[in-house]
């Protein structure tokens, strides 16, 4: 069976109330069709004691195509970045691809420490987006330039794709076969046009051309 937009099947990895980046993807990505699920803690308000050793993840990932989650979850607390890293190894256990958001957290000083917990777990990662809020910060704790960050990362940490919005309306992705730039429409989030992305990437076909085409079949407005 070819995999449409309505056939693709996510999960993320968020906080209860909905308020962070892969909430918002899932909610993006489910206004194209796809099949969504959030893995949080539905008997608290955030993520610091969520009873990680209680989520079947095996059970939460069976069959999808990819995981969501944020650099950011792994600072609420020791529970939570258990969480988050069991879902990776999971992830990898049954097939699926992690999309790792690094975001701005809300302490924003505390950057460094999100980035370093994506670092560290970067090989797991399939599509890395870097959040524009961050492009500065993170050019300065790798001394690249703007310009050239999201390449080094892609080729340091091997990440397959690598995606940015450079300029406003303007998204990059590096990936093994090269480099895309794509607009998008006035009205497109970055998080609206990563859900975009991965929905369209398992159907665009394969090589740059098709990375190039569910980049800028993303960038439409739906």
């Amino acid at each position: 069976m070819s995999v449409t937009d309505a056939t693709v099947r996510l999960v993320g990895f968020g906080r209860p109330d909905g308020d962070d980046a892969p909430s918002e993807v899932l909610a993006h990505a489910a206004n194209r069709g796809a099949s969504t699920r959030l893995v949080t803690d539905s008997h608290r308000s955030d993520l610091d004691r969520i009873d990680q050793g209680a989520i079947d993840w095996r059970e939460y990932l069976e069959g999808t195509h990819w995981l969501v989650i944020s650099a950011s979850a792994s600072l609420e607390g020791d529970s939570a970045r258990s969480a988050w890293g069991a879902s990776m190894t999971f992830a990898e256990l049954e097939g699926s691809k992690t999309v790792m958001i690094v975001d701005m957290p809300e302490n924003s000083e505390r950057l460094p420490e999100a980035w370093g917990n994506a670092i560290e777990r970067i090989r797991q990662v399939h599509v890395l987006l870097i959040h524009s809020d961050t492009l500065a910060e993170l050019s300065r704790l790798e001394d690249v330039s703007e310009q050239d960050l999201l390449l080094e990362v892609r080729q340091r940490g091997l990440v397959p794709h690598v995606c940015g919005f450079i300029e406003p309306n303007l998204v990059q992705v590096d990936h093994s076969l090269g480099s895309v730039k794509v607009s998008t429409a006035p009205s497109i989030s970055e998080m609206s046009w990563l859900a975009g992305f991965i929905c369209k990437l398992p159907s665009s076909g394969p090589g740059p051309h098709g990375v190039k085409s569910a980049a800028e079949s993303a960038g439409i407005i739906v």
